[in-house]
């Protein structure tokens, strides 16, 4: 079977009113909207499992 990497898309999260608002936080001080935040480190935690 063949492994490759996956694009992260249509990722989907459940978090509560405070993770919420520190995921944003944390996108906003990297100048990414809390999407592309999440995008960027489900590529990085792809890559550290591939």
């Amino acid at each position: 079977m063949r492994l490759r990497v996956a694009m992260a898309e249509n990722i989907k999260l459940r978090v509560s009113p405070e993770e919420k608002r520190a995921l944003r936080a944390a996108a906003m001080q990297r100048g990414l909207s809390l999407s592309d935040f999440i995008r960027h480190l489900a590529s990085q935690v792809t890559g550290m499992a591939a």
